[in-house]
Parts: C-alpha cells; structure tokens; sequence
C-alpha cells in the first residue's frame, strides 16, 4: 500500500514542529546544544500529544555531528542514517513486550557499542504495561548505563511506572494541545494537500479529538476521504455522528424553557438522523458544562472551554436566562445517563426521561429541585414577568398569589421576646442579636457551604428565643421538612452553635390554611402534605 495516513506522513521532524508542547522542547534543545543529555527520560502524557515523536527527534539530535540550535541538522551522515530508521535506534512496544525475558534481551546487547551512531537509544513505548519483575530487571541498568546507552520511556499512564523507575529518569508532562492548536495545524497540512475543511467543522473535529493530535489527523483523513478535498461542516459532524452546534443552542433553550415537547422532539430528529446517542449525550453535556462555567465566571473562562470569542458570546446569551442551579442539576444528569447508556438495550428511553426530568423539575421535590424553583422565581420577579405554575395549565395567578414572599424576605416579627441579658442560658451576645439576628448568621454562615438548603432557610418567618431554645417557624410546610432532615439539620444545629454555644435549634410549620394555599399555588399537584 502506497498511502499513508496524514498522522505518519506529517510526523514532526524538528523539535519545533512539535506543537503546544514548548515548555518541554525548549530543555531538550537546550540539553542538545551544551552536549547535557540525560541517560534516561520518561515522557508521560495522553495520546497524541508527541511522546513518540519527541523522543524521535531526541533520538537523531543525539546522534547528529552537527545540530543546528539543538535540532538535528538532516543534512550529515549520522541524520541521513537515521532518517529511515537505524539498528541503533531501538523501539520496543512493552504492551507487547513485557515479560522479565524481553527486558533481559535488552539488556545482554546494553553493553555492546553502537554499530553506526555514537548512541544506542532504546525507546520504549507504552512502558507502564511492564510487569513488575521486568521493572525490577530495568533498574540497576537505568541507573547507571553505559556512556553510549540513552533510555526513553512513553507512557501514558505515569502513575502505574514504580517510583523507583521515575527517580532514575528526566521526567517530562506533555499537556494535551488546545483547539486553537489543533486547528492551526490541519489548516497548514490541508494547504499543504491543496484540500480545504470548514472552519466549524475543523473546530468540531479538534473537540472530538479531546487534546490529541493523532486522533484530530485519523478524523481529517476519514473527512477528506469521504467528501473529497473539500470537506463542509455538515459532513464533518456526519463522520464524527454529532449534532451540529446549533443544534445544541436548539435543545437547551427547549429545556431551560421547560418544554419537554420540543426536547422530546428534537431528540426524535437525532435518532432519525442515525445519528449516535452516546456522542449526542456527552456533547450535550459539554454544552450544558460550557453554560455553567459561563454563568458562574463570565467571559473568564474562554481559556477554560477552549472555544472562539464567537462561541463565548454566544454562550453568555444562553446561561443568562438560566440558573446555577438549573444548569448544575442538568448537567449531572446527563453525565449519569452518559455512564448507563452502554449497559441499556434501550437507550432512547433513558435519554428521553433524562430530558424530561431536566425539563420538569418540578415533579421531583428534592432540595435542589425546590431551590431550582425558587431560583427561577426570583429570575422571573426580577425580571417583571409574573411567575408561573408549569404543572397548571389554568391562567397563572398573579405574582402575590402564586409566590408566599416577595423577592427579598420581609423582616420577620418576633412571636416570643429573649431571656434577659443576666440569664444563665443565653449569653450576652444572643440577646443582644435577638432570635432573629441569629438566626440570620446561621443563614450566613450556611450560605458558604450549601447554597439550596440557605436559600429555604431564609424564608423563615417566626422566631423565638427561651430556655436556650431558638424556635424558628415557617409558613412553608416544605421548606420545613427539608430542613429537618437529618443531614440539613445537623449543618443549622452547628452552625448555631458556633453562633451561640449551648443552644439547642426547633424548626415548627405554621401559618394555618393560608400558607397551605400559597405553598399549593407554588408547587402545584407536587406539593404533598402528610
């Protein structure tokens, strides 16, 4: 077979071809140059990312008679030697080679000189798969080798290589390449080819490749072969069995909007696309991911999602309308049915009720789903639209009656004054605060560590303070239980006691027929009161 692929015909030849990994082939270079090269190196990192190739170009820089800025010049002797490969230069794949017997048949020719170059290289790859007694035979032979003798091992799994191996070895962390990276590098090897491939769909082929070069060179290649020299989006996310980026906007604004129908039938477009489910789910997750992000640090984290000014914006567009909470709960899920989808015959079903789920939260009243809720409230009073029940398909009542508080909490009145301040049971602080004040910097205190539970427990509407009790009563019978869970409690338990020492927490529901109504037109059929 005449062809190769694109990832072994553009091969980095030079140190400086090797691209996004500069902290590392700057020492190299530098190690050349002053005749400084180590008898031993570990280069560790994900796939793709230039291992092999690094240690490559190490290999011929070794050897070079005249290296040019510590690059091997390709012009003397020793590079043209090795310029198709040398029985010097040595590669052996351990994941294939790993017994103690393949590790000792190295070592019996370690002694003998070179035959061509001025060093022997063995470059062993994939040198985690070694067993623990081939190790163990490397050791002393790692250590102190021969002058002519240099060592490289690629791993991609430095924490399985024994700590005894790694302190006998420069070790070197390639980091796997961004997409500005990635797409840099297919547009100068596409022109080299006189082949084109649009910029969305070089920009969906450097994600899919996750940090790796190799992978995003394979992906380009199927492109070019399947469409041609030139390759348009469409087709790009047809190879890889993705959904466009548009597409995903599409199906998060369905379920920030909390329309399941659409959701459902967007979903329906995906399977009768032939598109795949799994790639569909962990792109949609990303999404969901990318919209988090934007909506806790802004434009910030552009660096962090690795994507354009174009898609930052976009972004931010998105995660406006949409709550923290909404979007943290939304992305867990789909990350849970990501890890369940290989185990299903029927895999639709999952992402459907996935979808459902994150469309209507309503109809599961954990806490995150109520602080959810409360969360969307708040965004829809803040923003003057009236606040709408989605379980309830009647006109929405008006913002007074469908919400039991306005936006911020109406300071509450005391049902039972404190203990004088010469009490025993209270100290002087507390009664100073009163019921109500410490019961704010419990909230305070709470908000740092689990914002859904503090958001519940400022919506407490009666307080008290006697006998080293504080009684702080809700209107809300839901908020009321959630709070007393064992888990919440015991969090308001501490934190009071780091407030007042010695006091003891009773959380009561009240507010008679009242609060019941206003907590139904909140909640709707969901609400369930025993």
């Amino acid at each position: 077979m005449s062809y190769r692929a694109l990832y072994r015909q553009y091969r980095p030849a030079t140190f400086n071809e090797v691209i996004g990994q500069e902290h590392i082939t700057t020492i190299l270079k530098n190690q050349v140059k002053a005749g400084m090269i180590s008898h031993a190196y570990l280069f560790a990192g994900s796939r793709g990312t230039g291992k092999t190739s690094a240690a490559k170009i190490l290999a011929r820089a070794a050897n070079c008679l005249q290296p040019q800025e510590g690059e091997p010049c390709g012009h003397c002797e020793a590079c043209l030697r090795t310029a198709q490969g040398n029985v010097d230069i040595v590669e052996l794949d351990a994941a294939s080679n790993n017994g103690v017997e393949d590790v000792r048949a190295i070592l019996d020719k370690v002694r003998y000189t070179p035959l061509e170059l001025k060093t022997k290289v063995y470059i062993i790859d994939e040198a985690h798969a070694l067993s623990p007694n081939a190790f163990n035979a490397l050791l002393k032979t790692l250590e102190e080798p021969p002058a002519h003798i240099l060592f490289i091992l690629a791993t991609t799994e430095p924490q399985r290589i024994p700590a005894t191996i790694i302190s006998r070895c420069q070790r070197m962390d390639f980091h796997r390449l961004t997409v500005r990276d990635m797409t840099a590098r297919m547009q100068d090897i596409l022109a080299q080819l006189g082949a084109t491939i649009e910029d969305e769909g070089l920009l969906a082929i450097a994600r899919a490749a996750e940090g790796g070069m190799r992978d995003a060179l394979s992906l380009a290649d199927q492109c070019l072969s399947f469409c041609g020299n030139h390759v348009a989006a469409a087709d790009v996310y047809g190879v890889l069995g993705s959904m466009e980026d548009s597409f995903l906007y599409t199906m998060a604004d369905a379920l920030l909007s909390c329309d399941a129908g659409q959701a459902l039938a967007l979903l329906d477009r995906v399977v009768r696309d032939g598109r795949d489910l799994k790639v569909f789910v962990h792109d949609f997750a990303l999404h969901m991911r990318a919209l988090l992000l934007t909506k806790l640090c802004g434009g910030a984290c552009s660096d962090i999602l690795d994507c354009t000014g174009d898609a930052m914006r976009r972004y931010e567009a998105q995660a406006e309308g949409a709550g923290e909470v909404r979007l943290l709960r939304a992305t867990e899920l789909l990350l849970q049915a990501e890890g369940k989808l290989k185990n299903l015959s029927l895999p639709r079903v999952l992402i459907e009720s996935t979808l459902v789920r994150i469309a209507q939260p309503e109809e599961k009243a954990s806490l995150y789903d109520l602080a959810e809720r409360i969360e969307k409230l708040e965004q829809q009073l803040k923003n003057g639209v009236e606040a709408v029940n989605p379980t309830q398909k009647k006109a929405a009542p008006s913002i007074g009656e469908a919400v039991p508080w306005p936006e911020s909490p109406p300071p509450a009145e005391e049902t039972a004054s404190a203990p004088p301040a010469q009490a025993p049971s209270s100290p002087p602080g507390a009664a100073a605060e009163g019921p109500a004040g410490l019961w704010r910097q419990v909230v305070h205190l709470l908000e740092a560590e689990d914002k859904p539970l503090a958001v519940m427990a400022r919506y407490a509407k009666r307080f008290a303070l006697q006998d080293s009790v504080l009684e702080v009563g809700f209107d809300s019978p839901v908020f009321q239980m959630a709070l007393s869970k064992p888990g919440p409690f015991e969090k308001l338990q501490g934190f009071l006691q780091q407030v007042a020492p010695g006091h003891a927490l009773r959380l009561t529901q009240g507010g008679g027929e009242d609060a019941e109504q206003r907590a139904r037109a909140l909640f709707g059929d969901a609400l369930k009161i025993e």
